[in-house]
């Protein structure tokens, strides 16, 4: 923009600039005493943490500040402390206020054209929305923050509420799979061992009771029925594998004696 151009070129002359002339720190004074406090009224009065556009364009300011400024825009800078903690402020706001996850007896949600199926519906994916807009801070935000609001806040206060109060089947595994994509993928590829992070134990724990009740729900049924459960259950495999929570894929794979588990998780 013009006022930008203006700005960066103010005070140039041909001549060789002097090191340490204040004109050459007039960008960064004004992103640090201007631009920073209008993003914290700006994330405190204006930002929906529900709308993906809003906080795509947010984490794309604030990436460019700190990638563009980082004298400026850092963990010891007061005003860049006040613009961070706006934004969580936000979020946890939107967390306390903003979601709810309403409680039915399954055998309402049965009738999948009724008022109360539709409206779980869409508070579910309203929520897992609300999740993946969580994680685009992730590089922003320390991990400790994002698993407290993100996993702690969201996934295991009202999302999990919603799978328990589901049907138990193919719609469950495709909502998990959802769930999982909003995840970075740094948060595993660093992992060792067999555990996933602790806070998505909860969430890994519900995997393993999807896949013995999906099987449960098959005795007895017909082998058509019998194969489309085993690959529901090999999918879960795969989902847990894809957490790095091996402890209950192994679990899984052996109580319901699935012999192609490292093919599983190698494709994972």
């Amino acid at each position: 923009m013009l006022w930008f151009e203006s700005l960066l070129f103010y005070g140039c002359e041909e001549q060789e600039q002097v090191k340490d002339d204040a004109d050459i720190s007039l960008l960064p004074t004004i992103v640090e005493r201007v631009v920073l406090p209008k993003l914290t009224v700006i994330s405190e009065n204006i930002w929906d943490p529900f709308s993906t556009t809003q906080t795509s364009r947010m984490v794309a300011i604030v990436q460019k500040l700190i990638d563009g400024y980082p004298s400026v825009v850092n963990a010891e800078n007061k005003n860049t402390q006040m613009l961070l903690k706006a934004l969580l402020l936000r979020m946890r706001r939107t967390l306390d206020d903003d979601v709810f996850m309403p409680l039915y007896p399954k055998n309402i949600l049965e009738n999948k054209n009724s008022g109360p199926y539709l409206f779980f519906q869409r508070q579910f994916w309203s929520s897992v929305k609300l999740l993946g807009n969580f994680l685009q801070w992730y590089g922003i935000l320390s991990n400790k923050t994002l698993q407290e609001l993100s996993i702690d806040g969201l996934l295991n206060r009202y999302i999990l509420m919603a799978f328990q109060n589901s049907e138990y089947g193919e719609d469950s595994i495709k909502k998990a799979q959802s769930v999982i994509a909003c995840f970075p993928k740094q948060w595993f590829t660093n992992l060792t061992g067999d555990k996933t992070i602790s806070q998505l134990e909860n969430f890994c724990r519900y995997l393993v009771h999807l896949a013995d009740t999906i099987y449960r729900n098959s005795i007895g049924c017909s082998d058509v029925e019998k194969r489309n459960a085993r690959e529901h259950i090999k999918q879960i495999i795969k989902l847990l594998a894809s957490i790095r929570a091996l402890d209950h894929a192994v679990t899984v794979a052996n109580d319901h004696n699935v012999k192609e588990f490292k093919i599983l998780i190698e494709g994972k």
